[in-house]
């Protein structure tokens, strides 16, 4: 009897030693840890103008192809102190990657370097810095965009005529660079002169008003050289309400969807494509980010648009 007591004891210590066995459905498989993404922030200047809200989506569309980025996009709210907190705000979230459309040059100038002393890699597009501390430019030629323009409307008035130009932000590089192009190719015509010039920040509305001061101060104005598309068509809604438009010739800058389709009505003469670079910006980018050397200058190609061509350019 006591033999039998002791393997009954026996096998009650091993099944509770033993414990419960887990049902198959509570046995949890391996957790495999996510793979780690690059994050890019990207500090966007502003999202009210068109060509940049294609910018954005252009950007969002080219690294949604790469499973290992995580784009952030930053709105810099047309403000220079906004923008430089989005990009501070980057370097202490230490981004893999900071790409930057600065509002102006000098303001975003100290914290494009502060990112890149930080080790942070820094793709500047559209517009520059004033510094070399940055991975890669990408950009169109905006001196030859506005020579383009100049000599555009050199053509179109046989050499002479008065001008309206219309620039944009004035600390911007392309406002600028546009207007020393454009000066430049129109300084061969001594009888074609700019008469009136003021800014409009690239937006439609303060455009409508610099035109309607213009069309108040001059009887006469045979063009109107507008530093983005949105401004000449401002300056096309003023004319309009004056029953002028039909007096001069206009033209912009971009290639906006809503500008090629007045090209092809007849209400805009002409504008020149300035590519935004968003996709390039992320395709370089992946390139720095794996170590690869990228040029310091990335120059991209424009386009000239007037009612012939614009029959094969969609626009944005």
């Amino acid at each position: 009897m006591k033999k039998w007591a002791f393997i009954l004891i026996l096998v009650a210590g091993t099944f509770a030693c033993k414990g419960k066995e887990p049902a198959p459905e509570e046995v949890r498989k391996p957790q495999i840890p996510a793979a780690k993404k690059w994050v890019i922030g990207f500090s966007q200047c502003t999202f009210e103008d068109p060509w940049r809200i294609n910018m954005n989506k252009q950007m969002e569309e080219e690294a949604a192809k790469h499973p290992e980025l995580k784009l952030i996009i930053a709105n810099g709210e047309n403000k220079n102190a906004k923008q430089v907190a989005d990009v501070e705000n980057f370097i202490v979230k230490k981004v893999d990657l900071l790409i930057i459309s600065p509002r102006e040059a000098a303001p975003l100038t100290p914290a494009v370097e502060k990112a890149f002393d930080a080790g942070i890699p820094v793709i500047v597009l559209d517009r520059a810095i004033e510094s070399e501390k940055y991975t890669g430019f990408i950009g169109a030629s905006n001196l030859a965009i506005g020579a383009a323009a100049g000599q555009y409307l050199a053509q179109k008035l046989g050499g002479k005529g008065a001008i309206v130009e219309i620039e944009g932000i004035l600390g911007a590089t392309p406002t600028l660079e546009r207007r020393q192009g454009f000066h430049e190719a129109i300084a061969a015509y001594p009888e074609l002169k700019v008469i009136y010039q003021q800014p409009a920040d690239y937006k439609r509305s303060p455009a409508m008003q610099v035109m309607q001061n213009a069309l108040a101060a001059f009887p006469k104005i045979d063009a109107v050289y507008a530093h983005n598309d949105e401004m000449a068509i401002g300056a096309y809604l003023s004319a309009q309400a004056s029953a002028r438009e039909k007096q001069m010739i206009l033209v912009g800058i971009d290639g906006q969807g809503e500008a090629v389709k007045m090209i092809r009505a007849g209400s805009l003469q002409a504008t020149f494509v300035y590519p935004n670079g968003s996709a390039e910006a992320i395709q370089y980018g992946l390139k720095a980010l794996r170590g690869e050397t990228i040029p310091k200058q990335i120059v991209l190609t424009t386009t000239r648009v007037t009612k012939d061509e614009a029959l094969d350019y969609p626009g944005f």
